[in-house]
């Protein structure tokens, strides 16, 4: 791209590590000859960096903003491969490649079948459009295999469980303090938000008067909410969401500190926009990729005070000691596993699907395809729980059961048990068998006449049973 187009064209939201490399690129490459061009800016390189910047600058504006980061993210990982393996001129690319990347990415413990599914699919759209324009050689995007899913490759379950939520949040309770880090993962955890409406908030987005926060969406000053703006109650990501006292209590702390420089609290700082964002570096507003590594490094169970399930010395694990590698980590986990789990907990919780999915900006359809991992008894036992609040006749059943007769003869279903106690006896003791019948005969006689005196009235006084006895 050349040098003078470069302050005219700005990608939004970039990966920093995508962002780096774009900048160390462009001084070494501006002065090459035009490749390909569409008016705006050219594409003066084969090097990988500079191809997949001219890529994502001629698709910026025909795709949705989720769909550009999951491209840079995605092609962020290409061009480490490259690194990787010294490869500085696409045009050399060739299938082997490709089949050394899947198999470099299927060494991270952390990728997913379907998550290296889409990373596959998205790099071969790239290849795709460099044989177009002669960059690759025809034929190579189609040797790319995507592994294949089915519906459980497809769903993720990977969570943060409901003792690990409490667990964290036990141990942050017990300081005065609240780091940022912690009072993200409260959020999310808690009342379910993204990462992008975590990042969204300002410090008057948090109403402490009453307990809740505002989530804006305002895509002009790079704070964009997933689903936008409504006019509509329930629709879009837009909305204002409860909190509870815990949760207030946590954003209250982080806040306000505790007059001890030594402790962390929020730095009073505004974004380039003249607005104070709830969480914040000393830069601004924080970054996804922050907000990111955060979470990350509070879900790491060495952090809150447990030994390393992975056998590893925290002292000498890269995924504690180096800030960008905390996702190596096998246990800890990014936002988005921590706002599953938490929709899980709330519904195992007994909270209604159609308040989650208001508070969680989903629908009915992802929330049951993605979120709810309830069993199907305990889906059961939690709608009888919840009929029971308004209808009659949902109390639990008692374990044992009586029919109307023995309603009013209570001691009849224990003749008839001892007369099963004979009966069973009878199959071991041949030689007693008769005897046994004659005692049986008894009982049902005995049962019998209590039956008849119940029907008259008679009831079960002293002298009528010793009447009975007595025949």
């Amino acid at each position: 791209m050349s040098r003078a187009k470069e302050n005219e064209l700005t990608l939004p939201d970039l990966p920093e590590k995508l962002a780096t490399r774009i900048e160390e690129q462009s001084r070494e490459l501006e002065n090459g000859d035009t490749i390909v061009g569409n008016g705006e800016s050219q594409l003066t390189s084969e090097h990988p960096v500079s191809v997949v910047e001219y890529f994502l600058s001629v698709n910026v504006d025909d795709w949705a903003d989720w769909t550009y980061k999951d491209y840079s993210y995605d092609l962020t990982r290409f061009l480490e491969y490259c690194e990787y393996v010294d490869i500085d001129d696409l045009s050399e690319l060739s299938s082997r490649d490709l089949v050394g990347f899947k198999q470099w990415r299927k060494k991270d413990g952390n990728i997913g079948l379907a998550t290296l599914h889409g990373q596959l699919a998205n790099i071969r759209v790239l290849i795709r459009w460099c044989e177009q324009v002669e960059i690759v050689d025809e034929g190579v995007a189609d040797k790319i295999e995507l592994p294949d899913l089915d519906p459980s490759d497809i769903v993720s379950y990977t969570r943060i469980t409901s003792k690990q939520a409490q667990e964290i949040v036990d141990y942050y309770d017990q300081f005065e303090y609240v780091p940022r880090e912690f009072a993200e993962f409260a959020l999310i955890w808690g009342v379910l938000c993204r990462l992008g409406g975590v990042r969204s908030l300002d410090l008057e987005s948090y109403n402490r008067e009453e307990g809740y926060i505002e989530l804006e969406h305002r895509p002009d000053e790079e704070t964009p909410l997933k689903n936008g703006e409504s006019e509509v109650e329930g629709e879009g990501g837009e909305r204002k969401i409860n909190l509870p006292d815990w949760l207030c209590d946590i954003l209250n702390r982080y806040i306000d500190g505790t007059g001890d420089p030594e402790h962390p609290k929020r730095i009073e700082v505004e974004d380039e926009y003249g607005r104070k964002p709830l969480f914040t570096t000393k830069y601004g507003r924080v970054s996804e990729s922050t907000l990111r590594r955060d979470l990350y490094r509070v879900t790491q169970p060495c952090r809150r005070g447990q030994e390393c399930p992975h056998e590893m010395d925290p002292d000498e694990c890269d995924a504690r000691t180096n800030n960008n590698l905390l996702s190596r980590c096998l246990s800890a986990v990014s936002p988005h596993p921590v706002r599953r789990g938490g929709i899980c907990h709330q519904l195992k919780q007994g909270v209604s699907k159609d308040t989650i999915c208001e508070r969680a900006d989903v629908s009915r359809k992802v929330l049951n395809k993605h979120y709810d991992l309830r069993t199907k008894e305990e889906a059961r036992q939690q709608r009888r729980n919840e009929l029971r609040k308004h209808l009659e006749g949902y109390e639990e059943p008692t374990h044992e059961t009586r029919t109307g007769i023995q309603e009013q003869i209570p001691l009849l279903g224990d003749i008839v048990s001892a007369q099963d106690k004979v009966n069973t006896a009878l199959k071991h003791n041949a030689a007693r068998a008769q005897a046994c019948k004659a005692v049986a005969g008894y009982i049902v006689f005995v049962a019998l006449i209590s039956f008849n005196f119940g029907l008259m009235g008679i009831g079960f006084d002293p002298i009528a049973w010793e009447l009975v006895l007595n025949l």
